[in-house]
């Protein structure tokens, strides 16, 4: 029993120290907006009310700094503010246009936000987006972003990776899109690519599964969707639920393997894939060609505009002794040929249409 004694002791003397906060007695932030109104920051944030069945509410706070507009919650509040919890932080397109550097110092020296939390831009007011929450349950939002991230085309990316872009070297910040369409839904709706801290390029759903492809570190089911129109204008659909990827980036030739699995849904209905195993890999090949050419001119168009959110700097810099980067983004990263190399395995068939 005395070996016992000082571990017991030691846990009674831990807990004595931890601030106690019961969840029903504090609000608990679950996500932030972000807006900018001329020089003046305009935050939001919902909270969840326990004593109110975990019901969301809105906050409102403006100031000339960030760091002005938090003590605003709090004059607003009956009870403590909570930010332990916060999941999500919605960023508008005008503050990421001026740029977010203040933003990403105040995320790293507040302890209290989550490396989990999830940065998402938005081509809307962040405040609409937080209030169109408050009809859903309070994990609603975080919910939505994590399956598109799971089951979706969207890119996986949280506090911690934002960060690690923001002050790394080597690889540009790339941030999900979430808008409300005009009926009112919330829906995921591409990515928005930055250099240095503003925001450069706005991308599509469909571009942005290339960077999921090119820098998720899951190598498992994927599930993203994927259609194109092939020579003849008929559409080719399927889903990805599976993809692994080599990427070798060697003096200015970066090289670039994909093998994917997937499950077709709609081919020509001319392809007879059942019978004929030529047409077979007559639509493999389409796909790998149309992946291939789609992906090198995503890669182009990032070098064009000397964004790099896949992290082609960091593969360069990994075989390079003294690298800088300022030097490989003017003289180097321009150069840079992509020689993409797409794998396709098509594991099962839907219907040809």
């Amino acid at each position: 029993m005395k070996r016992y004694f000082p571990l017991l002791f030691f846990c009674f003397i831990l807990s004595g120290c931890a601030k106690e906060q019961i969840i029903d007695r504090v609000k608990l932030i679950q996500s932030m907006g972000y807006d900018l109104q001329g020089n003046t920051f305009k935050m939001s944030a919902t909270y969840s009310a326990y004593e109110k069945k975990a019901k969301l509410f809105l906050l409102d706070g403006k100031g000339k700094t960030l760091t002005e507009v938090l003590p605003i919650f709090t004059s607003q509040s009956d009870r403590q503010i909570a930010i332990g919890q916060l999941q999500t932080l919605v960023i508008s397109e005008k503050i990421a246009r001026r740029g977010i550097s203040e933003l990403a110092n105040t995320v790293v020296r507040d302890p209290l936000i989550s490396n989990r939390s999830t940065l998402v831009l938005s081509t809307d007011q962040a405040r609409d987006i937080l209030a169109e929450t408050l009809k859903y349950p309070p994990i609603y939002l975080s919910n939505l972003i994590k399956q598109n991230m799971e089951n979706g085309n969207t890119p996986s990316t949280n506090g911690h990776i934002f960060l690690d872009q923001y002050f790394g070297e080597g690889q540009d910040v790339f941030l999900p899109i979430l808008v409300k369409d005009p009926k009112g839904v919330l829906q995921m709706d591409g990515v928005g690519v930055f250099h240095g801290d503003k925001l450069k390029l706005l991308l599509t759903n469909h571009k942005g599964l290339f960077i999921k492809l090119l820098t998720d570190d899951k190598v498992n089911i994927k599930k993203s969707t994927y259609i194109f129109n092939n020579d003849q204008n008929e559409q080719i659909s399927f889903k990805i639920i599976y993809a692994k990827r080599k990427m070798i980036v060697q003096n200015e030739k970066a090289l670039i393997s994909l093998k994917l699995d997937i499950d077709l849904g709609k081919y020509p209905v001319t392809l007879k894939v059942f019978e004929n195993n030529n047409d077979m890999l007559d639509l493999k090949k389409q796909i790998e060609n149309n992946l291939t050419a789609e992906i090198k001119a995503t890669l182009e168009n990032f070098q064009k505009n000397l964004v790099d959110p896949i992290g082609i700097g960091n593969l360069h810099r990994s075989r390079q002794r003294n690298w800088n980067e300022q030097k490989f983004t003017a003289q180097i990263y321009p150069n840079i040929q992509f020689d993409v190399q797409t794998d396709v395995r098509i594991l099962s068939l839907g219907v040809g249409h």
